[in-house]
């Protein structure tokens, strides 16, 4: 029983929230005067507060939870791709994650889920709804890398040029986690592992491997 229970947090969607509590912690923190010298890294802020709405839907388990959590997911796209500001951007994760939570808390009093559709689609929404939230995520690095990697200033309105070990191991590594993530769904092991403790293990070492390289190396 102490075993089940221990597997029960050693989850992607766990390692997920994680990664966003600490990395938004890193920036309202240590980081913090970054921001203020160039307020371009706001984007620092607006994305843990996705993360973090993503990783805690994953656990609230609510239809309403989990199509907030998709939606915020997918404001990678225009953050990343320079289309609003960090601010702005902001503010929107931050209301999603409040809705979010509010959604939870009005849905635990509940005996039927605030958003009830027809059974079939109800259980298409259950089985495919984090999916669409984690491939938003994976928007991430194929944006990163295919698109801003070679051609920085063209986004330089809202985005600085992020080109530190740090922030491009954890974009290299995020696209595994995603991968984990969906598979994590729908695939229980490989062989004699499981896919949510290799995940959560992933996602700490993403954590380690950018926080080394600031510490070592500045970057």
């Amino acid at each position: 029983m102490k075993n089940f229970k221990t597997n029960r947090f050693l989850t992607i969607r766990i390692g997920i929230l994680i990664q966003g509590i600490l990395w938004l912690i890193f920036w309202i923190a240590p980081a913090f005067h970054l921001f203020e010298e160039d307020n371009r890294w706001a984007h620092n802020f607006a994305l843990p507060l996705v993360f973090i709405t993503v990783g805690s839907a994953s656990n609230f388990k609510k239809i309403s939870c989990e199509l907030t959590a998709t939606i915020a997911s997918f404001l990678t796209i225009p953050v990343f791709l320079g289309y609003i500001s960090g601010i702005s951007s902001t503010y929107v994760a931050a209301a999603l994650l409040i809705l979010n939570l509010l959604l939870y808390l009005i849905e635990r009093g509940r005996k039927v889920e605030l958003l009830v559709p027809a059974p079939r689609l109800r259980a298409w929404l259950k089985i495919h709804l984090l999916t669409f939230a984690y491939l938003g995520l994976a928007h991430m690095p194929l944006i990163f890398f295919l698109v801003r990697w070679n051609n920085p200033s063209a986004f330089s309105t809202y985005l600085p040029v992020e080109h530190e070990i740090s922030t491009s191991s954890f974009n290299l590594m995020l696209l595994p986690l995603t991968v984990f993530g969906i598979m994590e769904r729908y695939v229980k092991k490989v062989g004699k592992l499981q896919v949510s403790q290799i995940g959560f293990t992933w996602s700490m070492v993403m954590i380690l491997v950018p926080l080394t390289s600031i510490f070592f190396l500045g970057q």
